[in-house]
């Protein structure tokens, strides 16, 4: 008699009848592996892009904050204007609203005095950063020198915080406040945090004379 093929080993190479179990446990074993791999590297993944976005902001903003009080405490009576229209694009809000106040005071007494006032930043540092509600806060530390005709240059050092506000996806003073008093460069050499704050003046446009740019505002 001949030999007998059933339709089940006739669909199996060589003839056997079931998968060993051995083969699936190691296929399932593998996919799982595999899989959770994969979940590892997500996970990782996206971590890293998260950090990556809150760095380059922090980058950002620490640098916003920086021009703005470039901005904001470098002036040249000869192209003034210039230097008022920087600033104003930099700016949103509150801050904004307040320099159509005083943009004419700053351009007379710029002019008036052949002032020429540059910043320099030295330090900043991000106070707070929420990129979901757009919002941000930066110290920063700078030196402002100022030569006026016919008077004693000026230099003294100084501490801000900007606080700073996303607008179409760039960031934009919206808040400028002094933190500590103006240290005279030369007279002392404390650091601008350790110094006590300064008492309110009725005419914050004159409180100081040596640094032609009104840039307090209020806070939030």
């Amino acid at each position: 008699m001949g030999s007998q093929v059933t339709d089940g080993d006739a669909r199996r190479p060589g003839g056997t009848g079931t998968v060993p179990r051995w083969l699936v446990v190691l296929a399932v074993s593998i996919l799982v592996a595999g899989l959770t791999t994969l979940v590892v590297f997500g996970v990782r993944y996206t971590q890293a892009r998260a950090a990556q976005e809150v760095a380059t902001e922090r980058e950002a903003a620490s640098d916003v904050a920086a021009q703005v009080i470039i901005n904001a405490f470098s002036f040249d009576h000869r192209n003034v204007d210039e230097s008022l229209e920087q600033l104003a694009e930099a700016s949103a809000g509150e801050f904004l609203a307040e320099q159509e106040q005083w943009a004419d005071d700053v351009r007379t007494r710029v002019v008036e005095q052949k002032a020429v006032t540059t910043a320099t930043v030295s330090h900043t540092a991000v106070e707070t950063l929420d990129l979901e509600a757009g919002d941000a806060a930066v110290l920063v530390v700078f030196t402002a020198h100022s030569e006026r005709e016919g008077q004693d240059d000026i230099t003294g050092r100084q501490a801000m915080r900007v606080d700073l506000t996303r607008e179409d996806g760039t960031w934009k003073a919206d808040a400028v406040n002094q933190v500590g008093v103006t240290v005279p460069v030369g007279e002392s050499g404390r650091s601008v945090e350790e110094l006590d704050a300064p008492e309110e003046q009725d005419d914050p446009a004159t409180e100081e004379e040596s640094t032609p740019a009104p840039t307090t505002s209020a806070g939030r």
